[in-house]
């Protein structure tokens, strides 16, 4: 830890008044082959992952990254500048809270009137934060999931390639699309 950034925070006063904690994460000595994650909008908790560098995107020692509870990231700096990021952390958090609460309204209204387009451009404004652990994210993901279910119950009634194409439009870059996909194929071998 950088000795200047001791010199002028108190990280134990901050931590014990809930501003801040720190956690010093080693770098592991190999990155953890395993399968790549299924596509989906949903964000991923990244304070949970087995390599905290690597879901952070940390390269190099004496990388801060300051977060919130859930580990959403907030800023990044170096450790000199630790002290100045903290201040405004719970601040732009409570404004992307803000931008997410308006976004989840919007996305129950479209889905309440069956506008799945633009259930799902809301919610995508939401999942672009990348934010986990807020209430807002967990309504949107149940909204999500009632969306998801359905459009596989759309899927499943989809018998041309017409209506497999309009499907693949609306759901692009969620789970979705690979079931889409696959559903085409599977027509296309059929003819």
């Amino acid at each position: 830890m950088d000795s200047d950034l001791l010199k002028t925070v108190d990280l134990g006063e901050a931590s014990k008044a809930e501003t801040v904690v720190c956690v010093r994460v080693p770098k592991p000595a190999e990155a953890a082959a395993g399968p790549a994650p299924a596509k989906s909008l949903l964000p991923q908790a990244n304070i949970r992952a087995a390599d905290l560098w690597a879901a952070y995107g940390v390269t190099e020692a004496d990388t801060f990254v300051v977060a919130d509870k859930f580990g959403n990231e907030a800023r990044r700096t170096k450790a000199t500048a630790l002290a100045a990021l903290t201040k405004d952390v719970a601040k732009s958090f409570r404004v992307a809270r803000n931008k997410m609460k308006a976004e989840v309204a919007n996305a129950e209204k479209a889905a309440g009137e069956g506008n799945t387009d633009g259930a799902l451009a809301a919610l995508r404004k939401v999942f672009d934060q990348k934010l986990v652990g807020y209430e807002e994210v967990e309504k949107a993901s149940a909204i999500y999931g009632d969306l998801l279910a359905k459009g596989r119950e759309a899927l499943k009634g989809a018998k041309d390639v017409a209506a497999l194409d309009a499907l693949a439009g609306q759901w692009a870059g969620t789970e979705l699309e690979a079931e889409v996909a696959a559903a085409k194929a599977s027509l296309s071998g059929k003819n």
